[in-house]
């Protein structure tokens, strides 16, 4: 197999129009959410430029169902970037040989026949997002006996399937998220257009060749808030955006957020431990039972957590376990004349700080407003002792706290 390069366009390019040219010829056949076309715009450039930067960009692209534009997504872009290779299904050793011989554009459409269960596969993409860690070892047979050899998996990669990528990926890309288009939604048929996708491939080509030394060394500011990996993988596109100039770095950056807050929005971790930070918050007292923190939880409808458990409520067991990856467990507590199996907010304090970002506080008002807590704060479980002391004295003399603590699961 070959994979010829793309030959420049014989003249300078203006950036900004070939960005404004791109965006404009991707919204003719399919109907994008906000800040996708521009992202796929600057990830079609990339893929020119990947091997300039440390950092390769994947898309992961998701759909909820069928017919939402996923594929025709994928076509499109398999027709404007650098070196196409389409799979959608791959052997790993064919994967990562194909990857270390052709330095190929990735695409890999239906993911979702092909990830589950295969670790390997996953192990490797997850991988081969940062040059110096994408490297794969296997012995090979060559004159002479086995040999030991390292192949590359280094390379920019657009993984579409229906419903969400495995989260270890997830997080190494920018998500783009379709949906259905509506009746008004109209757009044209894709057919083809040799001439001009042949121009559109050569002017990116050229791009990327003039600007190839700004390219390399350029140290773009970043917008605040991004995560350390949110702004990884996004730096390449906005260094390509500051180039073009115009709107683009405006919009470049307002992508960033916009589509990272998204993709945070729907991180099954995340949203649970926000929600157990506004339980806390409404609860009052720096505590709560692991029933009670269970029953509001699972009154909450449509929360991402939701797919850990592929659909089913949670139960206290569940949570205690994925809590305990954090070093978070359940405790004898006292609420008024009640004592069972519960947590403190206190040994939330660094999970929180850690985990839970500026957007996801600014989202505690809408969550606030979905939690039943005032006829869950009234539902206490049987008392099994009488005669409540203090709040201080509570945790002073509640069982296991002088042994550590009981490592009981609910």
């Amino acid at each position: 197999m070959i994979l010829p390069p793309v030959e420049p366009w014989p003249e300078p390019v203006n950036g900004k129009a070939l960005f404004d040219e791109l965006r404009q010829w991707l919204g003719r056949f399919v109907v994008l959410p906000r800040w996708v076309a521009e992202t796929v715009v600057l990830w079609d450039a990339h893929t020119y430029a990947f091997e300039l930067r440390r950092v390769s960009t994947y898309l992961g692209i998701e759909s909820p169902e069928s017919e939402c534009g996923k594929t025709t997504l994928m076509t499109l872009i398999s027709k404007l970037v650098n070196r196409p290779l389409a799979a959608s299904n791959v052997s790993s050793p064919a994967f990562y040989r194909a990857i270390h011989e052709m330095r190929p554009t990735l695409l890999i459409d239906e993911a979702d026949t092909l990830l589950p269960g295969n670790a390997q596969l996953r192990g490797i993409l997850n991988a081969g997002y940062t040059e110096d860690m994408a490297y794969v070892l296997r012995v090979v047979n060559q004159a002479g006996g086995p040999k030991l050899a390292r192949f590359s998996c280094w390379g920019p990669k657009a993984i579409a399937q229906i419903g969400r990528l495995p989260e270890t990926l997830r997080t190494r890309c920018i998500i783009i998220p379709m949906q259905k288009k509506m009746e008004e939604e109209a757009c044209e048929h894709f057919q083809g257009d040799d001439a001009t996708l042949a121009r559109l491939r050569a002017q990116c080509a050229r791009f990327v060749q003039d600007n190839q030394d700004a390219i390399a060394g350029a140290r773009p500011e970043l917008p605040k808030g991004l995560s350390d990996r949110a702004a990884q993988i996004w730096e390449p596109l906005v260094i390509l955006a500051d180039l073009a100039g115009g709107d683009w770095p405006e919009l470049a950056r307002q992508a960033a957020i916009g589509l990272s807050a998204k993709a945070a929005e729907h991180n099954p971790m995340s949203a649970l431990l926000l929600a157990i930070w506004l339980s806390f918050r409404v609860a009052g007292g720096g505590r709560i039972f692991s029933k009670m923190l269970v029953q509001g939880l699972n009154s909450m409808e449509d929360q991402p957590w939701g797919q850990m458990r592929n659909g089913k409520g949670i139960t206290v067991e569940w949570l205690a376990k994925q809590l305990e990856r954090h070093g978070i467990r359940p405790k004898t507590i006292r609420i008024g004349e009640a004592q069972t199996k519960g947590y403190y907010e206190e040994d939330f304090k660094d999970v929180f700080q850690r985990y839970m970002s500026r957007s996801d506080l600014e989202k505690t008002a809408r969550l606030e407003s979905a939690l039943p807590w005032s006829e869950l704060s009234a539902t206490s479980p049987p008392a099994t002792e009488s005669g409540a002391p203090s709040t201080e004295e509570q945790k002073k003399d509640e069982p296991g706290e002088a042994q550590g603590g009981e490592a009981e699961a609910a």
